[in-house]
């Protein structure tokens, strides 16, 4: 007599998809994970290349300041506005109450 258990092989057939299911879906997520960090590491080196760039301008730019701000410069600037250099300058004192 031969008896047949036809639940244990669906239950064999659900495990199997099951199985096949969740590899899938952790494939599905580590690829996911991969290209993010491949995006995240773009997106890192265009902002050092950026962050390079306005280093340079900002060195310009103290370049240019100090340039202007020199004292030959501005004692003509002086000269040019008319103004004279006070040997003897009066100071003008206020007292702090």
């Amino acid at each position: 007599m031969t008896i047949v258990h036809p639940k244990k092989e669906t239950d064999l057939r659900k495990l199997r998809a099951l199985c096949i299911s969740g590899v899938v879906l952790m494939l599905g997520v580590v690829l996911f994970s991969y290209l993010s960090l491949v995006g995240l590491r773009h997106d890192i080196s265009k902002t050092r290349e950026g962050l390079e760039e306005l280093k340079v301008a900002n060195a310009e730019l103290k370049n240019q300041y100090y340039a202007f701000t020199s004292n030959e410069n501005l004692e003509q600037l002086a000269s040019q506005l008319g103004l004279v250099k006070d040997r003897t300058p009066q100071w003008a004192l206020a007292s702090q109450r």
